[in-house]
């Protein structure tokens, strides 16, 4: 995210061989990237969090077009420095845990 303007970077479309991968597009930037999935979601990764070597293998991989989704939810998972999308900004949903019982 550019701070100065408060813009998002420029985001690349993700290989995405087979529609299988849950990474849409993905944006290189020069302390880490920033990946958008399939759900709307926009999470950045920097040399902070998770760390410069698996930064740059995600940009190896984004740049790649494959493997990028594998790799961030079996070696990163939710390791991620910030959130860029706009529901980062929305409070936490509230879910009622309660079993209905009216249908037994």
């Amino acid at each position: 995210m550019d701070t100065a303007t408060g813009q998002l970077p420029r985001f690349r479309r993700y290989g995405n061989h087979g529609n299988r991968a849950g990474v849409e597009s993905y944006a290189l930037l020069a302390r880490g990237i920033a990946v958008r999935f399939h759900d709307g979601s926009i999470l950045l990764y920097d040399r902070d969090c998770p760390g410069a070597q698996h930064v740059e293998r995600m940009k190896a991989l984004a740049r790649a077009g494959s493997g990028l989704g594998t790799y961030i939810s079996r070696h990163v998972g939710r390791r991620y420095a910030s959130r860029l999308d706009a529901s980062a900004n929305e409070p936490a949903r509230r879910y009622d845990t309660r079993q209905n019982t009216a249908f037994r």
